[in-house]
């Protein structure tokens, strides 16, 4: 088996994809909040919406017009720009993250894939490029569903608040002022949903202005409760319950959001093998984030 063939771990330290070859986090790396984790790489993560994106990605930076190829938020192991630079020939891309841990290994696989881009240790703020600059934003927000008493020993990569969506919802309120006109923003997310609808839909429209949406269904949607019940079993039974309870369906999609004016919403079918994956992943996945919080 070639290194490009082989289906990217999360117990592994390296992966190969898409003409690039990075060192990430094993998901059971043991952590402290000075010391946390890199985010591993999951085939139906990373590679899945690189191969929904790509196209698009490499057409708008094309066209479009601004100052920023490639806004990469939350660059982690620096896995997205490294993917634009060295696959599309992306010249401006900046990947910024919170986390110094990150920006390090990102510097190092960026050397190791002979590509250069600039990077930044902060928190993703109005600041953090000019106002309609950006033609493609790359937003990679926690989504990790969680009760609010262990929110503190859940990894950084994992901890987007208790309904999985508020560092989205914080972060498109901030692209909103990046992107150009024309401009997409891409995203992969596991979101809460009911009436066979992700909740994005209801407030992408109101935070990402004179927006349209393509978004798809990487597996069809998993019962909310089933997905809980497997990851925590019979801990924060009121959590679960009230999670459920409100958004009965829980959705895995990648999504394009194109600042068109357009306001249209459009559900894709993806096309893309998935090489076997399927919930029972994302649910083993999500097990050990928990196992980090040390719960019984």
């Amino acid at each position: 088996m070639t290194q490009e063939s082989h289906i990217p771990n999360m117990f592994e330290q390296e992966a190969h994809f898409a003409n690039i070859s990075i060192s990430v986090d094993p998901i059971n790396r043991s952590r402290t909040e000075d010391d946390d984790n890199v985010m591993a790489i999951l085939y139906e993560e990373q590679p899945l919406e690189w191969e929904f994106t790509k196209d698009l990605i490499k057409t708008t930076i094309n066209q479009c017009s601004g100052n920023i190829d490639f806004l990469d938020v939350g660059t982690g192991s620096g896995v997205w720009s490294i993917l634009v630079c060295k696959n599309i020939g992306a010249k401006r891309v900046v990947g910024i993250d919170k986390s110094s841990r990150a920006i390090q290994m990102a510097r190092k696989n960026a050397e190791k894939n002979c590509v250069s881009f600039e990077l930044r240790h902060e928190f993703y703020n109005m600041n953090s490029a000019p106002h309609a600059s950006a033609k493609v934003i790359g937003l990679n927000p926690p989504y990790h569903l969680y009760p609010a008493e262990i929110e503190m020993t859940v990894p950084q990569h994992g901890r987007g608040g208790i309904d999985g969506q508020q560092v989205f919802r914080e972060q498109l309120c901030t692209a909103n002022y990046h992107l150009a006109n024309d401009g997409i923003v891409i995203f992969n997310q596991m979101c809460l949903g009911k009436d066979d609808r992700p909740a994005f839909l209801d407030y992408i429209p109101h935070l990402i202005q004179e927006s349209s949406i393509t978004y798809a269904n990487i597996f069809e949607p998993i019962d909310t409760a089933n997905f809980l019940k497997r990851v925590y079993e019979d801990r924060f039974l009121e959590y679960q319950q009230s999670i459920s309870s409100k958004y009965p369906q829980l959705f895995l999609c990648d999504g394009i959001i194109k600042k068109d004016g357009r306001q249209n919403i459009t559900r894709v079918q993806h096309g893309i093998d998935l090489k076997g994956r399927s919930w029972k992943d994302r649910i083993e996945a999500h097990r050990e984030l928990v196992k980090h919080s040390k719960i019984t």
